[in-house]
């Protein structure tokens, strides 16, 4: 039996730099990290059932919705590969992925808060997963399904308060049509709930990454009152 893990373990700090547990009693996100005064066998205890269940690490952490309103699910194809004006093909990967879903981010913010998002910040509250495999049909209509292999996400999207749901969808598809990596296959469906968040978060198509929790775009999650 190991001891209880600290600081700088390899083992829990996947990549893109997030540290989800010290000392097994603490999460990182966006704002610092959270800590509980914990024995040390209590310690061990807690970090060895979070290791041993991410799904559920991640779900009642990052991915809490509890304090939302409404929200979208979101599905977003991109392409296998994209040629740059007098240039060669260039293939897609993990990091030109999260890229893009950062650079769509910003164009979304941008469209749906204006000023506010340049000058103060403010952003929809989004929760993506990164993944790479067939599209299956509970995320995309019969007639869409296939690209087995190819790169996807997966997110959720608060709906703002100013904006009803066709709005947002709209905003979503223009937005994602000015992605250089973005393929036209998409799906935005209002009414979401926790189902949503359980199916973004299983384990299949996840093998592309060295850990379970690396399949989360965390650079592009935000969601304030999880961080909080």
């Amino acid at each position: 039996m190991t001891g209880p893990t600290r600081a700088g373990d390899k083992s829990t700090t996947p990549r893109y730099g997030v540290t989800l547990l010290r000392w097994g009693t603490g999460f990182a996100g966006e704002h610092g990290l959270v800590e509980k005064d914990l024995s040390r066998g209590e310690a061990h205890n807690y970090s060895m059932e979070v290791r041993s269940d991410p799904f559920e690490s991640a779900k009642s952490h990052f991915f809490d919705t509890s304090s939302w309103g409404e929200f979208c699910d979101v599905t977003l194809t991109l392409k296998q590969a994209w040629q740059p004006d007098r240039g060669g093909w260039v293939k897609i990967d993990d990091y030109r992925c999260r890229q893009a879903f950062r650079h769509f981010m910003n164009l979304l913010n941008r469209a749906v808060y204006g000023s506010a998002f340049r000058r103060h910040g403010k952003r929809l509250r989004v929760l993506p997963v990164l993944e790479k495999g067939e599209v299956r049909a509970r995320a995309l209509r019969p007639w869409e399904c296939g690209a087995s292999g190819r790169w996807h996400i997966h997110c959720a999207i608060e709906l703002p308060s100013h904006f009803d749901a066709i709005t947002l969808e709209n905003m979503i598809r223009e937005c994602w049509a000015k992605v250089e990596w973005g393929h036209g296959r998409i799906l935005v469906r209002d009414g979401a709930n926790a189902g949503w968040i359980d199916y973004m978060l299983k384990d299949r198509q996840k093998s592309e990454f060295d850990g379970f929790l690396d399949c989360i775009i965390i650079e592009s999650l935000h969601n304030p009152i999880a961080d909080a």
